[in-house]
């Protein structure tokens, strides 16, 4: 390779390369007494630092991270951003209308109790925070990401020496940044066997090479994933990342048992495997699997009693969680948050300086102004009245199958989240063509577990699931199962030739 090579495409001098190439032939002999995985981890490190000299970039403080991270400049804006919030200094390098002319003067919005009504609370923002809502991100997002630092402090109690947490436009962003982050084209990524269906098309459109794990009615399965990971060591293979939703599991439903967490997090930190933990329904735990009554308020817990997380347990560096605002509050604020050691959460922040600057401006000052007037009894007021309700909800849903689907299915109650998982007894094949033109005639929408199975593609494969959600109100449930009864049943029976048979 070096023969055909221009000098001026090696950017390193002698005086770094030497120190480069000693370094890694350290790491390699290191790694050839420890283990084969380690071995195996030490070779992609090392192939992709010789990347980076070839090709004239190197952050040597990024191991194991995508070449895109490796190739993205630092963001220069963050030398001369304390200098900008520096009152005494004068700012000639602003690139956003004067603040006389921004359009908001001040806000002020109402904000439902928890028991439901409206206008019990009116939230204020002064002049000063409106103006920083009309700014860029990085002068407004200061309240609020203090407020979520100690949040995640206390909730999620990251165990790395050196943790940090940053904004996220939302989760489907925050999903997006993590790919390009951490995988190059080609690279492989496991994620259990039916998952969130976006991930599935972003990780296809990246390139990725998508492996599923198994799961049962815990979430994922630590043998499977043992499994998958010896397959894949023995092909000459070495996974990247493992996606995993361990709470309220999208699409089903699960909730990941304490101690299956230790199980993952080794064979993850064993095999040099990152994990992209995406809890976006962790605040979301309602519990409707257990015999408390539906209305039971000491099922659900708000803030206590969430249980553990893989960050909880990161003492290798591994682990990047996303948490975000659209399953606790509300989607439309488009904003979440990272939380990691903090040379990925850097390398993620790297990214979105060139994409989303991690969110709305006027999303996160209103947010902050919220949570800092509810406190964290407000929030866990919230987030009990949130959890509460998806628990009836689930309860009433489950009633409905019970009544009209007991022949046609199977499912397992969910623990939370907002999904609820059904496999098909009656019929047990289905197109997806099929189902949604059979929803089309009875006026009834479920979500094709074809969406949510990395495998679907395969020619021949079918999935005979579907995801149904309860979040629409109590009293639609009955008649939405009901018309849901007619799909299947429709399906188990051969089409006629004529279509038109069919009542529209």
């Amino acid at each position: 390779m070096a023969e055909s090579l221009e000098p001026t495409q090696v950017s390193a001098s002698s005086e770094h390369l030497l120190p480069t190439l000693s370094r890694l032939a350290a790491r390699l002999e290191a790694a050839f007494v420890s283990s084969e995985a380690e071995l195996r981890l030490a070779c992609r490190e090392v192939h992709q630092s010789l990347e980076q000299l070839v090709h004239g970039f190197h952050v040597p403080d990024t191991p194991g991270l995508s070449l895109c991270v490796q190739r993205q400049p630092e963001n220069p804006f963050d030398q001369l951003l304390p200098l900008m919030k520096d009152t005494k200094n004068v700012v000639l390098c602003k690139g956003v209308p004067p603040d006389e002319y921004l359009p908001l003067d001040t806000i002020s919005f109402t904000v439902k109790d928890a028991d439901g009504t409206k206008g019990i609370q009116t939230v204020n923002i002064d002049a000063a925070s409106t103006t920083l809502a009309q700014r860029y991100p990085a002068l407004a997002w200061g309240q609020l990401k203090s407020i979520l630092y100690e949040h995640t402090r206390s909730v999620c109690k990251p165990a790395a020496s050196e943790w940090a947490i940053a904004l996220s436009a939302g989760s489907m962003s925050a999903l997006d940044i993590a790919i390009t982050m951490f995988l190059n084209p080609g690279d492989t990524i496991l994620v259990e066997e039916y998952t969130f269906l976006a991930m599935i098309d972003a990780c296809l459109a990246a390139g990725l090479r998508l492996v599923p794990v198994s799961c049962d009615a815990g979430g994922l399965c630590p043998d499977s994933l043992e499994g998958v990971l010896n397959a894949e060591r023995n092909a000459g293979r070495v996974p990247k990342v493992l996606y995993t939703v361990p709470v309220g599991q999208n699409p089903l439903g699960t909730r990941l048992p304490n101690q299956r967490y230790e199980a993952i997090y080794s064979l993850c930190a064993e095999n040099g495997v990152f994990i992209l933990e995406d809890d976006a329904y962790y605040y979301q735990q309602h519990n409707a699997h257990d015999d408390l009554r539906d209305d039971d308020e000491s099922a659900v817990g708000g803030l206590e009693k969430l249980g553990t997380t893989f960050v909880s347990l990161d003492h290798r560096g591994i682990v990047l969680r996303l948490d975000s605002f659209a399953k606790m509050l509300a989607p439309g604020f488009r904003l979440g948050w990272v939380t990691g050691p903090k040379r990925l959460v850097e390398a993620y922040e790297k990214l979105c300086y060139i994409s989303t600057q991690q969110g709305s401006s006027l999303a996160m000052v209103c947010l902050a102004s919220l949570l800092s007037q509810w406190g964290r009894s407000g929030l866990q007021a919230q987030l009990r009245h949130l959890q509460l309700g998806l628990r009836q909800r689930c309860r009433a849903l489950l009633r409905a199958c019970q009544e009209n689907l007991s022949d046609l299915a199977t499912w397992t109650t969910p623990q939370a989240g907002m999904f609820l998982w059904l496999k098909m007894t009656r019929p047990t094949a289905f197109s997806t063509e099929m189902l949604i033109d059979s929803m089309r005639r009875h006026g009834v929408v479920a979500m094709p577990g074809s969406f949510c199975s990395p495998s679907a593609q395969k020619e021949g494969h079918t999935v005979p699931f579907v995801r149904l959600s309860f979040v629409t109100p109590e009293d639609s449930y009955l008649e939405g199962v009901q018309r849901l009864r007619q799909v299947l049943s429709e399906l188990s029976t051969p089409l006629p030739s004529n279509k038109e048979a069919y009542p529209t």
